[in-house]
């Protein structure tokens, strides 16, 4: 399938395995640096988010404004378009991604993708996602087309996502990335160079947090555990290199392991609900771990459609208490961290996202404040 611009686009300057950048002519002969996701990777909602939001980091990141000059995050080709001296942020989309991108000099030729009729109506910016946790789709509109007009920060879409089985094809490399037949939403490794799978999960959030994050600091308030506290420290976790702090009666269990990837299911159960915890996750973040690649991974994480709130330069959290979850009030908290897993570089992302009944929350409190003392997040 030929992907579809509002541009003339004239020569490839480079791609990766997910998409391509080109030159390409506006309607007054303006020339312009076009980003374009492939639409086979388009499919797939988390890169699609990852996409949008990584273009968004990066404008502000470098400028504290966008710079690009039109955008379609939910065209079926999803493309951002940059003034041609901004080309450096048009390859660096797909580069934050943790994407191998090559300048066409070192690939083959390859014939232009055919343009297609731009509307002669206004331009109508789309409108962003609702916080809704319902599921349903959200109607779009056309292109963004104003100059300067901020892409949306929350979801393009809102997506019921089945187990999907994908193909990733960019710059003549082939990528198949596949699930197992349970529940388990984290990735499975996948072959060839580039990062690893557990950078960007392959199953779309129905509910991710709503960008970009609240300002805040790190709550003061959250208890820690004392001295007098009946706790149990578990090491020796399949893939984490850290000891965890638990409430006693609490395990930590297995769920999901991968090539830079880890996955354990804790927590306890309660006698008369529920049970109290949910999951831990450890990530690499391939170096360098930026802050528009944390982003991008941050996209890819449920968070019941909460609004995210800064905790520090490397850490956001989300929580609310009397959360209806299968029809009974529950304390949610889900929280995303970037750490060291050495003496080096920041390498490494936490997820913790979790349930308790409305008077557990300090258990699922305590149990995150060890986590940021012990990796310091």
């Amino acid at each position: 399938m030929t992907p579809s611009v509002p541009y003339r686009l004239d020569q490839r300057l480079g791609s990766c395995q997910i998409g391509s950048v080109w030159s390409a002519l506006d309607e007054e002969h303006g020339p312009l640096a076009v980003a374009v996701l492939d639409p086979g990777i388009a499919a797939e909602p988390r890169w699609r988010n990852a996409f949008a939001a990584t273009t968004s980091a990066l404008g502000h990141a470098e400028s504290g404004g966008q710079r690009f000059v039109a955008a379609d995050f939910a065209a079926t080709t999803p493309w951002v378009a940059y003034p041609e001296g901004e080309l450096s942020l048009a390859t660096r989309t797909f580069s934050a991604l943790g994407m191998d991108y090559r300048p066409a000099a070192e690939e083959g030729p390859e014939e232009p993708p055919a343009p297609h009729v731009r509307d002669t109506g206004p331009a109508v910016p789309d409108p962003p996602a609702t916080g809704s946790a319902t599921g349903e789709p959200v109607e779009t509109g056309p292109p963004v087309t104003v100059p300067g007009q901020t892409p949306p920060t929350t979801r393009p879409t809102l997506v019921i996502a089945a187990v999907v089985l994908l193909v990733l094809v960019g710059a003549g490399i082939l990528f198949t990335v596949t699930r197992s037949g349970d529940d388990d939403p984290g990735p499975s490794p996948r072959a060839g160079a580039g990062p690893s799978s557990a950078a960007v999960p392959t199953s779309a959030p129905l509910n991710p947090g709503l960008e970009p994050p609240a300002p805040g600091n790190w709550p003061a308030q959250w208890p820690r555990f004392a001295a007098t506290d009946r706790v149990r420290t578990l090491t020796g976790l399949d893939g984490l290199a850290f000891p965890v702090k638990v409430p006693l009666g609490w395990q930590c269990t297995p769920a999901g392991r991968a090539e830079g990837y880890t996955r354990h299911q804790c927590g306890a159960s309660t006698d008369d609900g529920p049970p109290i915890g949910g999951e831990l996750i450890v990530r690499d973040c391939p170096v360098p771990c930026t802050g528009s690649r944390q982003v991008a991974m941050r996209t890819a994480e449920e968070a019941w459609g909460l609004r995210w709130t800064r905790g520090g330069q490397s850490a956001v959290y989300a929580e609310r208490s009397g959360l209806l979850i299968d029809g009974t009030p529950r304390y949610v908290l889900v929280v995303v961290a970037y750490w060291r897993g050495g003496e080096g570089d920041v390498d490494r992302q936490l997820v913790l996202r979790m349930t308790a009944p409305l008077d557990g929350a300090n258990q699922l409190r305590r149990v995150v404040n060890y986590l940021r003392d012990t990796l310091v997040f």
